[in-house]
């Protein structure tokens, strides 16, 4: 439907402007994958996969939204929308494709835009994060394994005068998964590779296999361009073996309880390192997920891992200086000389804060946990679907800033002091997005048989 709109829209005027636009640059987005999926798959086939992309878009329902009767009702209109069902399926049961093509397009995306940070002047981040998706209530779809449930574990929480919940460890079937985002500091992220998988069945794998594919993949084809940054779940010696190996630069938040080598070559715990060295710099730190300014002191100190004696690592010291947290510790491969370079450390670490947005944003917002399919394979399609739609929505933020501001003053406008200080979040636009893409959808379904004109 989307795509005959697109196709067909000198010959029939769209009326509705944003919409138009929306499925402008949506069919430029996707140009390079559709040329590429034209060579596997049939034509008609192509037309679907991008009006499921646009249907994703306009679809917003949390336990719903990636339900394919419920997407079909957009493809081909809300009268046929079994035929619409059926060419989704058609399009995921398809053997030709798979969500490698998704991958490959974000790799080459990514590739890019390290190219331009580079000539700008910017170093490029790549932000590394695990998470899960949590299917409760499913039992027989192919893929499912054991996941630690983070829903289960925020819904026992123990509140002062309710029942006492359990406190041991809360599992259920779902998928692991790992994803890695692209950005910069002062820079709007973009999705660099998104990895669905299952550690029981037919499609069993490890997540250390698919860190060691990607760490590889990027030193062939990239090089030691980017900075890694990384959470304490990664915080291993297999880890810095790796990118010792690969020669890339990482930053890590280190456990306090770890061996290293201080300058003097004693061995020591990481917290007792630390305790060596007073803090060389401070200044007020805004945390935005706290909502509050923050005094905070920095130091740093050369260290060396004992399994990895050749490399010269610096670990930088963050302290909050009201005690309000405990110490933060990140290890990292580029050399610490001053405090410009220990304050960027620093403020790269907070920047991967985003990818933890980028998990939320696609849980709630684009309804990753609802998707009802059979075959591991079909749903991998459809996840990477999702995540397509979720870097479109990055773009836009990036490049039509001033065109996201006049679409969210027309189709999400909001009252009140809160959201005219707040910054534009992803869930606002996709709202917008959502209504005008609505408007355009019910003017080609009710114009027709001249209903729009009257109802506008």
């Amino acid at each position: 439907m989307y795509k005959n709109i697109l196709q067909n829209r000198k010959n029939q005027p769209i009326r509705q402007k944003s919409g138009e636009f929306l499925l402008v640059q949506s069919n430029v987005y996707l140009s390079k994958l559709q040329k590429q999926l034209s060579k596997k798959i049939d034509a008609r086939l192509g037309r679907t996969f991008f009006d499921l992309f646009i249907a994703m878009l306009t679809f917003r329902n949390r336990p719903m939204g990636l339900l394919l009767t419920e997407l079909g009702g957009f493809v081909t209109g809300f009268c046929s929308a079994p035929a619409g069902t059926k060419r989704i399926s058609s399009l995921l049961r398809c053997k030709k494709w798979s969500h490698k093509l998704v991958d490959d397009f974000f790799f080459s995306r990514g590739g890019q835009r390290m190219d331009a940070f580079i000539k700008s002047g910017k170093r490029a981040l790549l932000l590394w994060d695990d998470s899960r998706i949590e299917k409760p209530e499913s039992w027989f779809l192919q893929g499912l394994c054991s996941v630690f449930s983070s829903k289960g574990q925020r819904l026992t929480r123990i509140k002062k005068g309710f029942y006492h919940p359990p406190t041991s460890r809360i599992c259920v079937p779902g998928y692991k998964w790992t994803g890695i985002t692209l950005s910069a500091l002062g820079e709007t992220p973009s999705v660099f590779y998104m990895q669905w998988w299952t550690t029981r069945g037919k499609y069993k794998e490890w997540g250390t296999n698919i860190i060691y594919r990607m760490l590889k993949k990027i030193d062939q084809q990239i090089g030691a361009v980017a900075l890694h940054v990384l959470d304490r779940g990664y915080a291993n010696e297999k880890m810095l073996e790796w990118f010792t190996k690969f020669k890339q630069d990482f930053v890590i938040r280190w456990k306090s309880n770890h061996l290293f080598i201080n300058e003097k070559g004693e061995l020591k715990k990481i917290h007792l390192i630390a305790r060596s060295y007073k803090a060389k710099h401070k200044r007020t730190v805004w945390d935005k997920e706290r909502k509050k300014a923050k005094s905070v002191t920095i130091a740093w100190a050369p260290v060396k891992h004992p399994q990895l004696l050749d490399r010269q690592l610096y670990l930088v010291i963050i302290r909050d200086k009201n005690n309000h947290n405990g110490p933060m510790y990140l290890l990292t491969s580029l050399p610490i000389k001053d405090k410009r370079s220990a304050w960027e450390m620093c403020f790269t670490y907070i920047h991967r804060w985003e990818i933890e947005q980028a998990f939320r944003c696609c849980k709630s917002e684009l309804s990753m946990e609802s998707p009802r399919l059979w075959f591991f394979e079909n749903t991998l399609k459809l996840l990477a679907m999702v995540s397509l739609v979720y870097d479109f929505l990055l773009r836009m933020l990036s490049n039509w800033k001033a065109w996201s501001k006049q679409l969210l003053a027309n189709w999400c406008h909001r009252t009140g002091n809160r959201y005219r200080l707040a910054a534009i979040p992803v869930y606002r636009l996709r709202s917008a997005i959502s209504m005008a893409l609505l408007a355009l959808f019910f003017e080609q379904l009710f114009d027709q048989r001249g209903w729009f004109d009257s109802v506008t």
